[in-house]
């Protein structure tokens, strides 16, 4: 959410590009593959982003149209410069942890009142999180703030300001509601939802900005005397959720007591490109850099022509994909003798994970596996293998296509067992070989276009002399 989306929005916004909720959610769902991101990342040295899933698939919303449920896919509406709501989980090694934040660009007075309870708010709960706090008084607190503050507000207040979540999405039993007596206990893992959805703009800068929403989510763990805040890093106050574009208005208005405050993590200056940048105010270097640009702008047109152009192997500007069949066995009496004591077999030969359901042993090919964990709970430890399947892994484009995509798919598989050596030797066999087939696909794709040269034949009448000279 820092590193990665508030600095694609940034430029997003600084660039004025047009770029719909959908593809940025993409761009941001895609960047899970990418292991040098995650290497810059301050994090422990046994992380390992292969890991990784999608709890809450990455999610945009803006310019009047919000789910604070984030229950509906990103639409194709444009990235609105005004209210924008961005909310991504992680799954990492089967636990799931969910963030959100609200961003606004040039908000008037109002919104930034509304912020400033929903902050508040958010607050209040989170400090009220602790052993033995039953959940509906949790619930109860806020409202009563809200109540206190804006009590207009309440029809906009959603029915609860949170719920458990762990290697399910969410626990319905732990739901932080008015009418939930559930006590919270020492070690729960909850996340913190407040939000106000559908507002009223009595002063909208546009069409779309007529109605907004705000929300914060944040991941605690329930603690003794406090909760520990998860996602604290990623910051929600005021000043660092605001950008401005019209300073150069408001310089000629009188400047009132209270001044805006700057722009905080982000590349958004008072001008709104960067040609206008004093950085860029040299007339002769403006001249070069733009010749140099239209020169770079031919050579990426050219270079697109030739790859995608008329004849190309391409569709639509990407790579036509097509599905692969992978087939494990072609009869049972293929299968391996240890499957009859119906345990987990690695097949390293014919590259499959053998696992017992109901009562029988049933092959996945590893190129249906994403990866494979284990965590260890208590006197028994649990494998979870997940797997390929469409709107899942690498966002909502898949970069695998299914021969049905519209069939049902299994997700993931978790066995339960008290022999945690096997367990995690089970997964690391899983682990070693899903590596193992991608660095031959690897290898496979960078040789596609090695060109095999002739087989040489020697001249067996030739003789070299000790001066190198050929003699015949």
């Amino acid at each position: 959410m820092s590193h990665y989306f508030v600095e694609e929005m940034s430029e997003i916004l600084d660039s004025e590009k047009k770029i719909s909720h959908r593809v940025f959610s993409d761009k941001i769902a895609n960047k899970i593959d990418d292991q040098k991101f995650f290497e810059k990342q301050k994090v422990s040295k046994n992380f390992d982003h292969m890991q990784l899933d999608w709890c809450l698939a990455p999610t945009v919303q803006s310019g009047g149209s919000y789910d604070l449920r984030f229950a509906v896919e990103p639409d194709e509406s444009n990235l609105h410069a005004g209210v924008i709501i961005s909310a991504l989980g992680l799954r990492y090694m089967t636990y799931g942890a969910m963030i959100a934040r609200t961003y606004m660009v040039d908000p008037n007075r109002e919104q930034e009142t509304a912020y400033k309870l929903l902050l508040s708010m958010h607050d209040l709960v989170i400090k009220s999180i602790k052993d033995g706090v039953v959940a509906k008084d949790v619930y109860a607190k806020a409202l009563d703030h809200l109540k206190k503050k804006k009590p207009e507000f309440e029809k906009h207040f959603p029915k609860n300001v949170g719920y458990g979540i762990g290697t399910e999405n969410k626990d319905g039993a732990l739901l932080l509601s008015g009418k939930n007596g559930r006590v919270l206990k020492d070690g729960m893992t909850l996340v913190i939802s407040t939000g106000l959805q559908d507002l009223e703009n009595s002063k909208p800068q546009n069409k779309k900005s007529k109605t907004y929403s705000l929300v914060l989510v944040d991941t605690v763990r329930v603690g003794p005397t406090d909760c520990a805040v998860f996602t604290k890093d990623t910051t929600s106050d005021l000043d660092n959720i605001s950008f401005f574009f019209n300073d150069e208005e408001e310089e000629s208005k009188p400047k009132p007591k209270r001044e805006r405050p700057a722009i905080a993590q982000t590349n958004i200056t008072k001008t709104r490109t960067r040609h206008e940048r004093p950085t860029n105010q040299d007339a002769e270097k403006e001249a070069q850099r733009r010749e140099h640009q239209k020169e770079l702008h031919q050579k990426k047109q050219q270079a697109g022509l030739e790859a995608y152009g008329e004849g190309a192997k391409a569709l639509n500007g990407t790579e036509e994909k097509k599905f692969k069949r992978f087939e494990s066995y072609k009869r049972d009496n293929q299968l391996p003798a240890s499957v009859a004591t119906l345990e987990i077999v690695v097949d390293k030969k014919n590259l499959t994970v053998i696992v017992p359901i109901m009562g029988r042993p049933v092959p996945f090919h590893i190129h249906t596996i994403k990866n494979a964990s284990h965590t260890p709970e208590a006197d028994f430890t649990s494998l979870r293998i997940n797997f390929l399947s469409p709107g899942q892994g690498v966002g909502r484009k898949d970069d695998q296509p299914f021969e049905d995509p519209n069939a049902h798919f299994i997700r993931s598989l978790t066995f339960r067992s008290q022999d945690l050596s096997r367990i995690e030797q089970i997964t690391r066999d899983i682990t070693e070989l899903k590596k193992d087939v991608v660095r031959r696909e690897t290898e496979k794709k960078q040789m596609e276009d090695v060109v095999e040269q002739d087989k040489l034949i020697p001249i067996k009448s030739t003789l070299i002399s000790s001066n190198s000279q050929i003699l015949y």
